[in-house]
């Protein structure tokens, strides 16, 4: 025996009857149900996988899906139920069209979130990676994907608002062939940035010379790259030039040069100065910060008013402050060698020499005769005793030139 419907079921109010307005509920607590049931299988999932911060971050972004899964149920359910109601031809098409656009919108906005929950666990791997190159390519991806996403909700959207997408497609493809045409620095542009992320000739706080530019990178972008100078002002430089230019990345740098000359006085003696060499030698093997393994330190030449002594020497130094710093500790360490072996810095000076005072004989050094010199000469020569063929250290033991970390370098 079927129980037939109460009459009262076919009253109408506004138009609609009551049975409708029952339907309408019964796919309210339909849609409701699911929606939760949905969200509660995710968090279980979630909890069961994940636990301590893991587990904080994950209900983070599981919590980030729960309007667009809401739509997707709510446009769903009016797609299924809502032809079961028995409305006009005229008002289920309508209806149709906006509960696709409901779903259309919760899908939408689902891939949103999934990109951002992807994003987010990319970039959270790239700041556990030395490189920071990839902490910039986290944004532009994400900006890329949402473009790519939204460009196809839209096409889905117009197909269920029964547009023609196959020629509004091809008029695009028209279009955007002489927009291509009017825009090649930009796409130039585009594959210089994709060539950036790809090679990786810097990094974001790399300090790099390029295209006339000095500075710090503090951005990639897809079309541009901003590096702030060392005057602090941010300049772009478009990525087509960075793949036409050379680029010199000063961050890079495993070792960062020190070179430098040094005058000292003429009145300096040749023990002074011998000594003066070799205390230089032992700051830079006593300092953690320089390279051991390679540096010159010689008496270089005669000067207009001073002896000149080379310094060649390398630093090791993450950035440019530490490497001043490093250069200001071995410069101090210098001047207070010099002052303990009282050897004089030169400046530019003029000696006047008086050949005879007034009411006195001139003085004339004594000129030995021929046969002295003769033997001065002989005995710096090949069988002579005097000169030093090699360099003899006055500290402890001999070390001779080949035996220095320079001695096979090319010259500097």
């Amino acid at each position: 025996m079927i129980l037939a419907a109460p009459t009262w079921f076919n009253d109408e109010y506004l138009g609609i009857e009551v049975e409708q307005y029952i339907g309408f509920g019964l796919l309210a607590v339909a849609a409701t149900v699911v929606h939760f049931a949905l969200l509660r299988i995710i968090a279980i999932l979630v909890r069961r996988r994940y636990t301590g911060d893991d587990l904080a971050f994950w209900e983070v972004e599981r919590r980030r899906l729960n309007r667009g899964i809401l739509l997707l149920t709510i446009g769903t359910t009016l797609l299924v139920g809502f032809p079961m109601l028995d409305f006009d031809p005229e008002v289920e098409n309508a209806v149709n069209q906006v509960t696709s656009l409901i779903a259309a919108l919760g899908v939408l906005l689902i891939a949103y979130r999934a990109i951002d929950i992807f994003m987010d666990v990319l970039a959270r791997r790239a700041s556990e990676t030395e490189t920071k190159l990839d902490d910039s390519l986290v944004p532009l991806l994400r900006t890329s994907l949402r473009l790519f996403v939204t460009f196809v909700g839209m096409l889905f959207v117009l197909q269920n608002l029964d547009i023609n997408v196959s020629s509004l497609i091809a008029g695009l493809g028209l279009g955007g062939l002489a927009i291509a045409l009017a825009a090649q620095d930009t796409v130039r542009n585009l594959l210089g940035g994709v060539t950036i992320f790809a090679d990786k000739p810097f990094e974001v706080g790399d300090w790099v010379v390029v295209d006339g530019v000095e500075g710090t990178v503090e951005a990639v972008g897809f079309r541009s790259t901003r590096v702030r100078t060392f005057y602090n002002s941010l300049v772009s430089v478009p990525n087509g030039n960075l793949m036409d230019s050379g680029i010199d990345n000063m961050g890079q740098r495993r070792w960062r040069r020190y070179k430098t000359t040094l005058g000292v006085g003429y009145h300096t003696t040749t023990d002074q100065m011998q000594a003066f060499v070799e205390g230089i030698r032992a700051i830079i093997r006593s300092n953690p910060g320089m390279r051991q393994d390679y540096y010159i330190v010689e008496f270089h030449g005669f000067g207009a008013t001073s002896l000149d002594v080379l310094i060649y020497c390398f630093i090791d130094a993450e950035d440019w402050n530490e490497e001043l710093r490093t250069r200001h500790v071995f410069n101090l360490d210098i001047m207070r060698l010099a002052e303990s072996l009282q050897v004089d810095f030169a400046f530019p000076t003029q000696t006047l020499h008086i050949a005879k005072m007034p009411g006195q004989p001139q003085q004339l050094p004594q000129i030995p005769d021929r046969t002295h010199l003769r033997e001065v000469v002989n005995s710096f020569g090949p069988d002579g005793e005097r000169g030093q063929r090699i360099d003899q250290p006055i500290t402890d033991g001999h070390e001779s030139v080949l035996e220095s970390p320079y001695a096979q370098a090319d010259e500097g």
